[in-house]
């Protein structure tokens, strides 16, 4: 078969994988011609979401064929700009860079600043995940892993909300170590809570890799363990929890279900009742994005770099999570961790 065929047969069936003819395809990217999308997140400037959603900018503009601006709605744990995109127009001219596994933990945990079902909410695309890093102030008392899992006063953590990633991942930890642990939320973005730990205002706070190298490479915090059963690749020489302690089952369970949780990431999510040709036309913009050898080269190049996951199996393991099969006995328990028990 030629080569023009062939591109032409794989660009058909791609068409036809997303439910979308030629002319169904043409017609939405006639409409997104001339038009703003706004592409919100919950993170204050400076926070992982902010630079994301400022990485992601250009190249959804060029995809699109749209301007593309990035407005930020800090509160709640993010949970503040979850509610204003679910209350926004299904246009498709709106995307929120969205935290879900945060967005999982305040559903599990009922917390009241939600006003959204997350299982309602299209996604898109997952942008990224990437393990989570223990870093401590770098002049404390915890040297190694093994400190901290037995530390000589009450360890007081930075984060932002309840359900951020860096608190629920915190209290996960605390509560499976055993150890005596205050976080401390009200900060306005991991870059403060992340200040906090440099200041030694806290002895420290849990954050992606791809923020925690940042303050890891140049000596501002330690790095002391990725909360997971594999390496972070940006910080391939920081030992997992798993490999610095020895776990009983009942600490490896919460570590696994918070690492599973973990692998949602974070998500391109548009507001309920889009119509299906929009959607897949923005799934399909979406995969080109995160696809782009020179956008992800300029992703690594930052050390923000991009993993892409298929919104059907990232809509999975949303439902999964959600849909009860841990039991009402470990989810009070996991309300109460989550919520109640370091605060």
């Amino acid at each position: 078969m030629p080569k023009i065929s062939r591109l032409a047969t794989a660009f058909c069936a791609g068409l036809l994988s997303l439910g979308l003819s030629g002319a169904a395809q043409a017609d939405e990217a006639e409409f997104y011609k001339g038009k703003t999308v706004r592409l919100v997140n919950g993170g204050a400037a400076g926070s992982g979401f902010d630079l994301y959603s400022r990485m992601l900018q250009p190249w959804l503009a060029k995809y699109l064929g749209a301007t593309v601006i990035v407005e930020s709605r800090p509160g709640a744990g993010m949970m503040t700009a979850m509610n204003h995109v679910w209350g926004a127009a299904p246009d498709g001219l709106t995307l929120m860079l969205a935290p879900g596994e945060g967005a999982v933990f305040a559903k599990l945990t009922d917390d009241p600043a939600i006003r959204f079902d997350l299982t309602k909410f299209p996604i898109v695309a997952r942008v990224n995940t990437a393990p989570r890093v223990l870093i401590v102030y770098p002049d404390g008392p915890f040297k190694t892993m093994a400190d901290f899992a037995k530390p000589p006063k009450t360890i007081f953590i930075g984060a932002n909300g309840k359900t951020d990633g860096a608190s629920d991942t915190s209290a996960v930890v605390c509560h499976a170590l055993k150890i005596p642990c205050k976080i401390m939320i009200g900060y306005p973005s991991s870059k403060e809570f992340s200040m906090a730990a440099i200041r030694g205002e806290v002895d420290g706070t849990i954050l992606v890799d791809d923020s925690a190298v940042r303050y890891s490479d140049n000596g501002q915090l330690r790095a002391l363990a990725v909360m997971s059963r594999e390496r972070a690749p940006l910080m391939p020489k920081v030992p997992t929890i798993f490999e610095e302690l020895k776990l009983d089952a009942e600490a490896t369970w919460w570590l696994d279900f918070r690492e599973d949780l973990r692998k949602i990431g974070r998500l391109l999510v548009v507001p309920p009742g889009i119509s299906k040709e929009r959607l897949a036309f923005l799934r399909d913009v979406s995969r080109k994005v995160l696809n782009d050898k020179e956008a992800l080269a300029e992703f690594e190049q930052r050390n923000q770099p991009a993993l892409y996951g298929d919104p059907e199996e990232m809509t999975r393991l949303v439902t999964k999570a959600l849909d009860g099969s841990i039991g009402e006995a470990r989810l009070r328990e996991l309300k109460h961790v989550i919520t109640e028990k370091y605060y």
